[in-house]
């Protein structure tokens, strides 16, 4: 009978290490080895990428488009024909105010067919800038400030913060906050202003209890400056003649006549070849003074109201708030049906004293079912018919005893509320309004044409959450706290159920 010796290991001896896989070794040294080829290769790519196209290929996934220039801007950019330069007045590597506005003007520059160049240059460690720019100082340029110049033409124009960011009051908090970006309107505007060579000047009058213009036509006033016009104010009362650079006397809602000094003052001017535009909405006022001027030009300011017979042309079913005609003619190249919103509307009359020196026409009209009402009587209407809301006149010229003066331009509006901010804010480009009013001052003022400049101001992006209620508070808590972690934790349990029976 044999016996089995167990053996034993002497101590101190190692139990010798399973060989290890070398194919699982050598597939664990080519994964690392691959992934760091793939993030150098990744590295490199995205490097050279940026460098080489990234100038050019660049999307703004922003919402409203925040570093982007519009359709109206790449248009004014197109047309420029001298160099216009961007400075801002600022350190870029400190500056935080203008991050985003500094990625919109990086746009202007691509889209200037290299009309347009930006710089910074921060005027504490180089003074000079300033002087440079503005010699004379009338601009009063500071640091945290842009300016915009034109070497060709020596005009530049300042560009400030609060021309940039649109600040509202609340009424409730009496807090300020963001209402809107309105750089691409302050920017296009300082291009186009710059580069041109005359500024044409519009005078609203005072003294016959107009509207104050600087705050019933702020809108309209702040677009008329970003396209190039000077906004002044008239006192006719107090002058002996009207100021040589005006282009246009703008008569805002008066409710007292003119005086005859004052229409011995302005038809003065109109034979010189000046131009008036009266906003009159249906009142108690009544103008016979004026009425004796602007017979000059076959033209006639009623004291009748306008109604609208058609529901079509009728806003909200209101009679008395009409989607206007405008014609084709002098002021509309092409005819815009029903898109003018006219509001207690005055009738504006062309008169049958025929003269081939005269050329009057309709510029914006009712349906063919418009109603006259006689003073604002409804019980004294007319028959339905094509009204005249608004009218422009031509006047050849007078002859002076030795020559042919120049030519004088009338426009009359039977509504100032269709300019005011109230609807300008409330409906911008969806309506005609301001786009009428924009062509009538530039046929007044012999301007060029060109498009409009009414860009809308670009929502600031907020990451804010709105105010919600308790509930949704509550239902939120809920959801983030609990819900979502006990479904991870369930999944992270199947997961690891299942690997643990691998």
């Amino acid at each position: 009978m044999s016996i089995l010796k167990r053996k034993t290991q002497p101590k101190g001896d190692k139990q010798p290490a399973k060989p290890m896989d070398r194919r699982n070794r050598s597939l664990k040294r080519a994964s690392i080895v691959s992934t760091i080829l793939v993030i150098v290769v990744i590295l490199v790519f995205n490097i050279l990428f940026d460098r080489l196209l990234g100038p050019i290929l660049k999307w703004d996934w922003s919402a409203g488009e925040q570093y982007s220039v519009g359709d109206v801007t790449k248009e004014i950019l197109a047309g420029l024909d001298t160099d216009v330069e961007i400075v801002g007045l600022f350190d870029e590597n400190n500056d935080t105010t203008y991050v985003d506005v500094r990625l919109l003007l990086d746009d202007y520059v691509r889209n200037s067919n290299g009309r347009v160049s930006l710089r910074y240059v921060d005027p504490d460690k180089t003074p000079a800038i300033i002087k440079e720019i503005d010699p004379d100082g009338y601009m009063n340029l500071a640091a945290n400030m842009f300016a915009v110049h034109c070497p060709t033409t020596g005009k530049a124009k300042a560009v400030t913060r609060t021309d940039i960011f649109d600040y509202k009051l609340d009424p409730q908090t009496y807090q300020s906050y963001l209402n809107g970006i309105i750089a691409e309107q302050s920017f296009t505007g300082a291009i186009k202003y710059v580069q041109s060579e005359t500024t044409p000047v519009i005078y609203f009058t005072t003294g016959h209890n107009e509207l104050d213009y600087k705050t019933v036509y702020s809108t309209l006033v702040s677009v008329m400056q970003y396209n190039n016009f000077e906004v002044k104010t008239l006192d006719s009362l107090s002058i002996d003649r009207v100021p040589e650079d005006c282009s246009v006397i703008i008569m805002a809602e008066p409710t007292k006549d003119i005086t005859t000094g004052e229409s011995n003052l302005i038809g003065a001017y109109l034979r010189g070849g000046g131009s008036l535009l009266v906003l009159a909405g249906f009142g108690n006022a009544e103008f016979p003074i004026l009425n004796q001027l602007l017979a000059e030009f076959n033209l006639n300011i009623s004291n009748d109201r306008i109604r609208e017979g058609d529901d079509r042309y009728r806003y909200n079913n209101d009679a008395y708030q009409i989607r206007a005609i405008a014609p084709a003619g002098m002021i509309s190249s092409s005819a815009v049906d029903g898109f003018t919103l006219v509001e207690n509307a005055r009738g504006m009359n062309i008169l049958s004293n025929v003269k081939d020196w005269i050329t009057t026409e309709p510029v914006l009209t009712t349906s063919d079912s418009g109603i006259t009402e006689i003073r604002g009587d409804i019980n004294q209407s007319s028959g339905a018919a094509k009204q005249t809301i608004a009218v422009l006149s031509e006047n050849k010229g007078w002859y002076n005893g030795q020559d042919v003066t120049q030519s004088a331009k009338v426009i009359l509006i039977g509504s100032s509320s269709m300019l005011s901010d109230t609807i300008l804010q409330a409906y911008g480009n969806n309506i005609y309004n301001f786009g009428l009013f924009y062509y009538a001052v530039q046929w007044l003022s012999n301007a060029e044409g060109e498009g409009d400049l009414m860009i809308e101001a670009k929502q600031p992006v907020s990451y804010y959450l709105t105010k919600g209620t308790p509930s949704a508070y509550n239902f939120s808590a809920v959801l983030a706290f609990i819900v979502i972690p006990l479904g991870l934790l369930a999944v992270a349990l199947v997961v690891y159920r299942r690997r643990k029976h691998l």
